[in-house]
């Protein structure tokens, strides 16, 4: 373990936690995704609501259009969507309108505020009665995740159960709840300006895209949004993946399966994610190298998602935004 004399000194004195055992290392021989892992283009949709209504909150206006629609674009993307969720339960989205000015922007101050000093980002960190801010010691599987991250809550804040005693695995929940509330830090500037533009232009990415995935199972486009529209757990994040000497042996998140609805990612181009999909009934782990936005449907009747995790790499940092759309 010498080489664990090369860890970030914040991290150093913890450095076995990250080590995943053998079993739970990352797949060094995983076939590139690219090609394989579903890519839909979102223009048909954008094509036949107009940039008006598409941009808008009419979902009573934009359900009956995508209902009502008998485009053959528009027929096939929601065909497409349908079969990528069934299938692989993780696809990636193209054409989807959100600015690239605007991902660029946020990444940027991203990649300013983890370069801040650790008690700098740590005035803003996560406790027991603050769920959102920064945080770098996270678990996945009872293992160290090698990655700082931000967390902030789309409508300000998130009602958590007031007391410990909750168990969301056995169904208990405490009847009292509380709000924590975003924190924001005060360098980089127009740090919280960025990040609450992204979001609101992915939340309503993924309003749209929840509504094509209801339509695929026959069901009206609206359905499901008066879940989302006000008192929700939609949640924000940044992730930092520092470049890792033991690349090999740790991930910047173990293998997991998301909570929530949707989720809908933004990477840069250094990839090191890893989906694990179901084909002829083995398992085939995939590298994706994303410039671009993906969407993820997690656990609902139909459709389910799939292991996924992030891995590291040696010599370079990986910095991905998500956003978890979840009910209240």
């Amino acid at each position: 373990m010498g080489r664990i004399a090369n860890f970030p000194s914040s991290w150093s004195k913890d450095a076995e936690a990250f080590v995943l055992s053998s079993e739970h290392r990352p797949s060094s021989g995983a076939d590139s995704g690219d090609d394989d892992v579903p890519v839909i283009s979102l223009k048909p949709l954008f094509d036949a609501l107009g940039a008006e209504l598409a941009k808008g909150s009419d979902w009573a206006a934009i359900s009956a259009k995508v209902e009502q629609s008998e485009d053959s674009a528009l027929r096939s993307l929601v065909e497409a969507i349908g079969n990528a969720c069934a299938e692989w339960g993780f696809f990636q989205v193209i054409d989807h309108e959100v600015p690239r000015e605007l991902l660029h922007k946020v990444k940027d101050v991203a990649k300013e505020f983890f370069t801040l000093p650790v008690e700098e980002k740590k005035k803003i960190g996560r406790s027991f009665d603050r769920h959102l801010g920064y945080n770098d010691s996270e678990l996945t599987k009872n293992t160290r995740d090698w990655k700082e991250i931000f967390d902030w809550a789309a409508i300000g804040y998130m009602e958590m159960p007031e007391t410990v005693e909750s168990d969301y695995r056995s169904g208990k929940y405490s009847k009292t709840t509380v709000k924590s509330y975003n924190q924001w830090p005060e360098k980089p500037e127009g740090f919280r300006d960025a990040c609450e533009e992204y979001t609101a232009a992915v939340v309503h990415l993924a309003s749209l895209l929840l509504g094509l995935i209801t339509v695929s199972l026959g069901l009206p486009f609206n359905l499901f949004h008066h879940c989302f529209d006000t008192e929700n757990t939609i949640r924000a994040r940044l992730n930092y993946y520092p470049q890792c000497p033991l690349a090999d042996m740790v991930c910047g998140v173990n293998r997991h399966v998301d909570s929530g609805a949707l989720t809908v990612l933004a990477q840069d181009d250094v990839g090191g994610l890893q989906v694990r999909c179901i084909s002829s009934h083995e398992e085939t782990a995939l590298n994706i190298i994303l410039p671009f936005l993906i969407a993820c449907t997690c656990r609902h009747h139909a459709h389910c998602s799939l292991p996924h995790s992030s891995v590291q790499n040696e010599g370079l940092n990986l910095h991905r935004l998500s956003t978890l759309f979840s009910t209240h």
